[in-house]
């Protein structure tokens, strides 16, 4: 390539100006799509890699077996620090207990993410300090270490070291300001205290090493070339060797596990955290990713990537067979191959790059957007080596798109292209231009069958029926921090206010899947039945509005704390060995030297998501943290009235109400962020299909032209010219659905996979993708077909 061809390019460029907008544009697009889309990729396949000898550093994740819905979390019995330790195997080890206690700066409130963690976090985590000392941070009883955006939050501008601040009743000095955790960290955290804190309670301070009550997260650097698995082994025989562990294991409830451990115990190392199997099928899977979905994101963006390009070779392959006169002329004063070649890729390298530099201008714009996408924080997407990848990524496509127009124009012989003959590219050419938008098409409605199923199904799961009416249902949690005194004259004060009809205490709202409690009852066969239970205040169902299936719910004239009077759900009573649910009401169950009655059957209630099926449910009456408020006010005039109640009852707490109904919703945020991000990419698949079938609709007019024209000339008519040009792409749309359709169906048959419970969708969202393509494929061709309608035959003859 010589400078001259640069030259000739941009001239070029600037002498069809719309050909090299939608050129440019298109391309533009499809960078700027890959550019975020293969960001995020990377961002998620390099979670944790700030950890020094990552691969090295393990967390240990535990499920305890027992639970009626046994999941995996990334916690463990703290004590495994220990037995760790002992074993010889580790280089350095630390827990990360978490704190929910807000940090006080004087009369200002800031909740902030704090964690208990071992001096020794700081070199196995690779903690940078700002300022200060962070060993001193971490051995003080009185030290605290903040992170830097912590510290602007509550101090401003002014330097947050040396100052106090407040946790419980202890005051501590902020001794090292660190740098922010990297966003694509699995353990966050805001504050860290030492684990000889004063602020952490004395129960657990002085016990944790010790008591397998307590739990946090464990983190294990291993010693080199050290067996992960043995580890394992070991901190599993510790778990296994616990005396509360004998006697579960030995008890009734032993007897189900059918062998199995009480709890079992495993090890991840910090780069396989994030896409851990298990924990992102366990409770707080929003915090972890899937690989396959994560490559499947990255295949998107090459194929957007691939889809543009082939825009892209379409339109220049119509421009090449528009100059095969100028090519022609060009070979006859004396250009050699090379030199064609040259000029062709320097024209396609010119385009890229100017569409890589506005697809990165692009991107920046949608980058926002693109996080709130996918709930992350992406600001470190723009370095210069991704700019500088992207640009050499703009330029290699460039260089392969251009290699099809190139061989065209050797293709082209002078003198059949001087006398206005030859300008049709071979079939071969033509039948690979067909393959491209084929592919588009398969693309586009592959994206959009699967977009609409999973929308459909997020939003038939989010308003799915909950088991009582959330209409004017209010909820909040009660400052843990506060005595039971003043949460029991907030809840009486809040039930005598004019617009509340009713006030209930739960340990769990609906549609939050959070608390888990165990209860064991024993059953009709004498075998002890794990479930769930929630604890509720006696106006517990009146407020919800539930009424018994049998029996009777609990009642505030009859039922107080710590009554006998249990209500269950219809899967409990069936799981505790009854016949029918009905047969279990007025039931009593001796389990030790406590014995229960059964009451009632209440109404399923839907605590957990639409992809678990309904679990055994008990209910008992005793204090709970979180409020059902049931008013006549709208959420914003409820909050205003019920704010200053609050403020006097918990004046170092900040009120926050939530709606029963948008409870819901949370546990299918993911499903909505991936139906979002595939309606993006669906739309942009679409957008260049239409490119791309516009194009190949003009070049088909074009080589049809003469045979229109004979066709009108032996007296068809309109509808027989618009059939002849329709049925090109409609064989093209067809073969799109052939293709793209089935993958659709595979898609949303594995989505859907994951629900017990599924919307009434049938074939509709493949219908519908079908429809659209069509639709776009009509619209795209429709101004070449109304011009073959209006071809002159002289015209077109003479031409």
């Amino acid at each position: 390539m010589q400078i001259q061809d640069f030259r000739i390019g941009w001239r070029l460029l600037l002498q069809e100006r719309a050909y090299s907008a939608v050129s440019i544009l298109g391309l533009a697009v499809g960078f700027a799509a890959c550019f975020l889309l293969l960001g995020f990729v990377h961002y998620c396949l390099s979670y944790n890699s700030h950890v020094p000898d990552a691969a090295r550093v393990y967390s240990v994740k535990q499920r305890i077996n027992v639970f009626p819905r046994p999941d995996w979390g990334e916690y463990a019995y703290l004590p495994l620090q220990a037995a760790a330790d002992a074993s010889g195997m580790v280089e350095a080890s630390s827990i990360a207990k978490q704190l929910d206690l807000p940090l006080w700066n004087g009369a200002q409130r800031h909740q902030a993410e704090l964690r208990v963690v071992d001096p020794a976090f700081e070199a196995m985590f690779g903690l940078r300090a700002l300022e200060g000392d962070v060993q001193a941070a971490l051995t003080r009883p009185d030290g605290i270490a903040l992170t830097a955006t912590t510290a602007r939050k509550i101090f401003g501008a002014a330097s947050a070291l040396n100052q106090y601040l407040r946790v419980r009743k202890e005051t501590l000095q902020v001794l090292a300001v660190l740098a922010d955790p990297p966003a694509n960290a699995t353990l966050r955290y805001d504050g860290l205290l030492g684990s000889a804190s004063a602020a952490w309670p004395e129960p657990e301070r002085g016990d944790h090493r010790s008591n397998f009550q307590r739990r946090g997260g464990v983190y294990l650097k291993l010693k080199p070339d050290t067996d992960a698995a043995q580890v394992a082994r070991l901190l599993q025989s510790a778990v296994n060797a616990d005396p509360r562990d004998a006697v579960i294991r030995n008890g009734p409830m032993g007897k189900k596990l059918n062998g199995r451990n009480v709890t079992d115990v495993a090890m991840a190392a910090m780069p396989d955290v994030y896409f851990d199997e298990d924990l992102a099928s366990g409770r707080n899977s929003g915090d972890y990713g899937q690989r396959g979905s994560v490559f499947a994101l990255a295949g998107i963006a090459l194929l957007i990537l691939l889809l543009a390009a082939s825009n892209y070779v379409n339109l220049a392959t119509v421009r090449t067979l528009r100059r095969q006169r100028e090519i022609g002329m060009r070979k006859l004063l004396g250009a050699s191959h090379a030199r064609l070649v040259a000029q062709f890729l320097t024209e396609s390298s010119v385009v890229a790059l100017l569409a890589t530099v506005l697809g990165l201008g692009l991107a920046w714009l949608c980058l926002p957007m693109f996080s709130g996408l996918v709930a992350r924080q992406l600001d470190g997407l723009f370095s210069p080596a991704s700019c500088i990848l992207a640009l050499l990524g703009g330029l290699l496509a460039g260089l392969c798109a251009g290699v099809y127009p190139a061989v065209l124009a050797l293709r082209v012989r002078p003198a059949a292209a001087l006398a206005g003959r030859g300008d049709h590219e071979t079939a071969g050419g033509l039948w690979l231009r067909r393959v491209l938008t084929v592919l588009q098409f398969a693309t586009a409605m592959a994206l959009s069958g699967a977009t609409l199923a999973i929308a459909w199904q997020a939003d038939y799961a989010a308003k799915a029926d909950r088991g009582f009416d959330p209409a004017g249902m209010l909820v909040l949690d009660l400052p843990q921090e506060t005595g039971k005194p003043a949460a029991d004259g907030f809840v009486q004060a809040l039930a005598r206010m004019p617009n509340v009809r009713g006030v209930a205490a739960m340990s769990e709202a609906a549609g939050r899947d959070g608390m888990k409690m165990v209860a064991t009852l024993p059953g009709r066969t004498g075998e002890m039945v794990s479930m769930e239970y929630r604890t509720v205040s006696p106006e517990f169902f009146q407020v919800y509005g539930l009424k018994a299936l049998h029996g009777r719910l609990f009642d505030p004239a009859r039922d107080q704390a710590n009554s006998q009077s249990r209500v269950i759900n219809a899967a409990a009573a069936l799981a505790l060995g009854f016949a029918t649910p009905e047969a279990a009401v007025g039931q009593f169950l001796t389990n030790g030297d406590r014995t229960v009655q059964i009451v009632g059957i209440a109404p399923e209630v839907r605590y957990q998501s639409l992809k678990q099926t309904a679990q055994p449910l008990a209910y008992r009456i005793a204090p709970a943290q979180v409020l059902a408020v049931r008013t006549s006010e709208d959420a914003a005039t409820a909050h205003a009235s019920i704010a200053p109640l609050f403020k006097q009852y918990f004046p170092d707490s900040v009120l926050e109400l939530q709606s029963a109904a948008s409870l819901f919703g949370l546990a299918y945020a993911d499903d909505v962020r991936l139906a979002r991000m595939l309606a993006s990419s669906s739309l942009i698949a679409v957008v260049l299909a239409a490119c791309g079938i516009y194009v190949l609709s003009a070049y088909s007019v074009q080589r049809s032209r003469k045979e229109i024209v004979l066709r009108k000339l032996h007296g068809a008519g309109r509808a027989a010219i618009a059939r002849l040009v329709g049925r090109e792409f409609a064989v093209l749309i067809a073969a799109g659905a052939v293709l793209g359709l089935p993958l659709a169906a595979l898609a949303i048959r594995r989505y859907l996979a994951g629900y017990v419970e599924h919307a009434p969708m049938g074939a509709w969202p493949l219908l519908a993708a079908l429809l659209l393509a069509a639709l776009v494929a009509l619209l795209a061709t429709a101004r070449h077909t109304l011009a073959a309608l209006r071809i002159s035959p002289a015209l077109a003859l003479r031409g």
